[in-house]
C-alpha cells in the first residue's frame, strides 16, 4: 500500500522509526498530538495512523 501514515512526534523519533518498519512503502508525516493523529485520518489527510501504546 502506498500512500501516508500519521505518527504523534518529530522526524526521527521512535514512532516515525516504527512507521518506517511496519509501512516502509508509506510517507510518514509527523504530528504535534495523539489528536492531530487522528483528526488527520478522520479528514482523509493520511490513509493510516500510529499510535504509540506504553
Amino acid at each position: 500500500m502506498t500512500g501516508r501514515i500519521a505518527f504523534q512526534g518529530e522526524l526521527g523519533a521512535y514512532s516515525h522509526q516504527a512507521c518506517q518498519q511496519s509501512r516502509p512503502d508509506m510517507e510518514a508525516v509527523p504530528s504535534t498530538t495523539f489528536e492531530d493523529v487522528v483528526d488527520k485520518v478522520a479528514r482523509g489527510e493520511v490513509d493510516l495512523g500510529m499510535l504509540a501504546v506504553e
